[in-house]
């Protein structure tokens, strides 16, 4: 499969680059910058630009057969945390940008990841856990809001992907997955599982408009 990954250099889009590597598929990187992409192998493909501007996606988009977007504005390691981008609505205004390039381009499946907290999933969590983050955390989910409902508005065939806390363990291959499924501030999930769901999305009719919480 033709594979485009948005945010492929952040901590889940780098688990996603590594991953569809390695079962085969023919994987590009959209990038900002591409001396942060990790797999320098020669199978890897890469378009430099910007999802904030419509025009930079076009090209990409071409001969695609899917999207795995990881977009985010707050990188969470200590040496990324200069990148990061609270005020700008990358969640929301750069996956409207990528809707549009993949219909412009007759691509139409796409897998994102956003949150829980967002969506239905703000009422599955315990203890007030979705008030306390959206508390915290009111712009990104509130840009994480919009971007969801660009997607479910979309002509794509979509899965949204909600991970609850993100660690940076190994892949334990054991998730829980389901739309209204139960979660709390101690619930975890690594980036490397939550990278495994969403290429395994990709090819699974049973995960097509659906939004998924997702939790070891």
């Amino acid at each position: 499969m033709n594979l485009l990954i948005f945010g492929a250099t952040g901590t889940t889009g780098q688990h996603l680059v590594r991953l569809a590597l390695s079962q085969g598929h023919q994987v590009t990187a959209f990038v900002r910058d591409p001396g942060r992409l990790i797999d320098t192998s020669s199978s890897l493909a890469y378009v430099i630009g910007d999802v904030m501007q419509l025009p930079s996606l076009e090209s990409a988009l071409r001969g695609q057969d899917a999207v795995l977007c990881a977009l985010g504005t707050m990188p969470e390691s200590k040496a990324d945390r200069p990148r990061r981008q609270p005020s700008i609505p990358v969640c929301s205004v750069g996956t409207q940008n990528i809707l549009q390039a993949m219909s412009n381009n007759n691509c139409r499946r796409i897998v994102a990841e956003t949150s829980t907290s967002v969506g239905e999933s703000r009422y599955t969590s315990s203890l007030g856990a979705a008030a306390i983050i959206r508390t915290i955390l009111k712009d990104v989910m509130e840009d994480k809001e919009r971007q969801e409902t660009a997607i479910r508005a979309s002509n794509t065939d979509w899965t949204i992907v909600r991970p609850v806390r993100l660690t940076n363990g190994a892949a334990q291959n054991k998730i829980q997955v389901g739309e209204k499924l139960p979660w709390s501030m101690l619930s975890t999930i690594s980036r490397a599982d939550v990278a495994a769901f969403m290429i395994a999305a990709l090819s699974d009719p049973l995960t097509s408009y659906k939004a998924l919480t997702i939790k070891s």
